[in-house]
């Protein structure tokens, strides 16, 4: 990791006086809290395909038409639709009750009843101590506790790991003990992601603990589930695009995106609602004060990532013949917490460019550079198309226990940090889109550079573990 300490320098051919002005607009959160409670209040969750999803799209798109910026609509498609409906669980033998439980992802809807078979954290010598009982069985799978990021990435590695290890076993379905406290429940993809054929489910933690108790006490206990979902096949959705022209430099485009799309347990406030109003406030604010970057700046809400990143994959292969002049693609992911830094996924071109380019802020804080490919998110595509991409890194807040989560609402996002945040972005595009040095002028990567960053930095689990990694050896995604 490299440190930035921000200090003033003279600007880099433009007025000082234009960023003072977007900064001190940008202050105030009004117009943030207004247009979040719109969006997480009066819309909800947002899966991509829902009637809430579309009518977010709508609401987005009004949003920057009002601020009289650029706005369109690229239509694109999502494989296939998927979203749970009531489902209902019980648990029965010698205790019976109704445990608190959601299905994962693609969950094949129908019934389910069979023997809960305790397999542990899941480990390869816990597995084989069960393994007589795991086929066509439910396996119940224990799980440490998440309470930051480090958790969340740490729980998807356990859950795929898990998952590819049982399917060997032919069992039913696995049942994860949820790592959030209090019963509180989340949803997230299985390894397959759209191929999923296994059923998976999340159970509250304390259902869970309390039937692994009775297990141990030599209780024999059955899952019995009816998972409903409306289903189908491939569907058009929408990203919701916005931009302001550059004034000498129009071809060449800095990209800064957002997910429009959220799951529908909570109401998709941290993840990602708040970085959405973030982008339409700093469009709005730029365009109030006729504000003209020399490059153009390119707004992207985003649709479809929760699912696979199809929206941001989509805009790389609709706009594949401009990418050459796209210098940078930033994603904003990671809540409300204050940004501390960037990753700048394994360029190093990229993080000298941004030391340089940031230095003219003056800052009485320091900025961390990480320097490692991020997975998981709307700046993949753009990676993968060998274009310097950014993930805006954060501190945890209230992030990690709210991933995806009942409980992630309005309530919990911190307009403090996120005004901040949104002071930063605003900044860092500013200055990416006025630089007259050749700071940006970062080199498009070949396939076999973009497969280098991959090869040093180990990336080929995490990449099956969202199920990209054969499309992108397959040359289906990413640049050929």
């Amino acid at each position: 990791m490299r440190y930035l300490i921000f200090i003033l320098f003279p600007l880099f051919g433009f007025s000082q006086d234009h960023l003072a002005s977007l900064q001190k607009s940008l202050s105030i959160s009004r117009h943030l809290e207004k247009d979040l409670q719109e969006l997480c209040d009066q819309i909800g969750g947002r899966v991509t395909g829902s009637k809430a999803n579309e009518k977010s799209v709508k609401w987005a798109f009004e949003k920057f038409k009002e601020a009289k910026v650029k706005t369109w609509k690229q239509e694109f498609e999502m494989p296939v639709m998927w979203m749970e409906g009531a489902s209902k669980f019980r648990v029965s033998g010698e205790i019976e009750f109704r445990p608190l439980a959601v299905a994962k992802y693609q969950t094949p809807p129908g019934n389910y009843i069979a023997d809960l078979v305790d397999v542990g954290s899941g480990s390869p010598e816990e597995v084989e101590i069960v393994k007589n009982k795991l086929y066509q069985n439910f396996a119940l799978v224990e799980t440490e506790m998440c309470l930051d990021i480090d958790g969340l990435f740490n729980e998807y590695v356990h859950a795929a790991t898990v998952e590819a290890l049982l399917r060997k076993y032919k069992v039913k379905g696995i049942v994860f003990m949820s790592s959030r406290p209090q019963k509180l429940l989340y949803r997230f993809i299985p390894s397959k992601v759209v191929e999923n054929d296994l059923p998976q489910f999340i159970m509250a933690r304390e259902d869970a603990k309390r039937c692994l108790r009775s297990i141990r006490a030599g209780k024999n206990l059955k899952f019995m589930t009816t998972v409903r979902a409306d289903i189908g096949g491939e569907f058009m959705s929408h990203n919701v695009l916005a931009e302001i022209k550059g004034s000498s430099k129009v071809d060449e485009v800095i990209v800064v995106g957002a997910h429009l799309d959220s799951w529908a347990l909570g109401t998709g406030a941290n993840d990602n609602g708040c970085n959405v109003v973030m982008l339409i406030n700093i469009a709005r604010q730029m365009q109030e004060l006729g504000l003209k970057p020399k490059r153009t700046i390119r707004f992207a809400l985003w649709n479809g990532e929760e699912q696979g990143y199809f929206g941001s994959w989509a805009y790389t292969k609709e706009y594949q013949s401009e990418l050459d002049n796209h210098k940078m693609a930033m994603s904003v992911d990671i809540g409300s917490g204050e940004i501390i830094g960037f990753f700048t996924n394994g360029r190093d071109d990229l993080k000298q460019a941004m030391e340089i380019i940031l230095s003219p802020l003056n800052q009485d804080k320091s900025l961390t550079m990480i320097d490692v490919p991020i997975i998981g998110t709307d700046n993949f595509d753009f990676m993968l198309e060998g274009i310097p991409n950014l993930v805006a890194a954060h501190r945890p807040a209230s992030y990690g226990i709210n991933y995806h989560a009942s409980s992630d609402t309005y309530d919990k996002v911190d307009f403090t940090s996120l005004t901040k945040n949104t002071q930063l972005i605003a900044s860092l595009l500013w200055l990416y889109a006025n630089d007259e040095t050749d700071n940006i002028d970062l080199h498009r990567q070949s396939r076999s550079e973009i497969q280098s960053i991959f090869d040093k930095h180990d990336t080929e689990f995490s990449m099956r573990m969202f199920n990209v990694w054969v499309p992108w050896i397959n040359g289906d995604r990413g640049r050929k």
